[in-house]
């Protein structure tokens, strides 16, 4: 079965880039500008991710932080990932929070980088991921 992955960044360049890296390795890729348009997808089951990417600083500052928090309470068991400039200074937002949930990678990223981490955490990805 092949995997679908999910990715809002508000730059149409990097969503481009990502989508054509993560098609040429046989993954199914949605892209959006934007968390709402991301969070609106999610109402049809047939387009639930098996792993979204995620830019922190899309919309607002934080909207993709936010954005995470509300996912893995809706969805616990699916993988995210940021792709964001910031690097490891986001990490205080989630204070309080599991480490294990929380993978960061910093742009630019290398494409080899980039599949490496999406397979280590899709192989880490629980079977039967619905809502809770």
């Amino acid at each position: 079965m092949t995997q679908r992955i999910a990715h809002v960044d508000d730059d149409p360049d990097i969503r481009d880039t990502v989508c054509q890296i993560l098609s040429a390795h046989g993954y199914l890729v949605d892209s959006y500008p934007t968390v709402g348009d991301f969070f609106n997808s999610l109402n049809n089951p047939a387009v639930i991710p098996d792993l979204a990417i995620l830019d922190v600083m899309v919309e607002s500052m934080d909207a993709g932080l936010n954005a995470y928090v509300e996912l893995h309470e809706r969805f616990p068991k699916m993988q995210a990932i940021f792709m964001t400039s910031l690097g490891d200074m986001i990490l205080p937002y989630f204070e309080n929070k599991s480490q294990e949930w929380i993978c960061i990678i910093e742009k630019p990223i290398e494409p080899t980088v980039l599949l490496s981490i999406i397979r280590d955490r899709l192989s880490a990805t629980k079977p039967e991921m619905s809502p809770s």
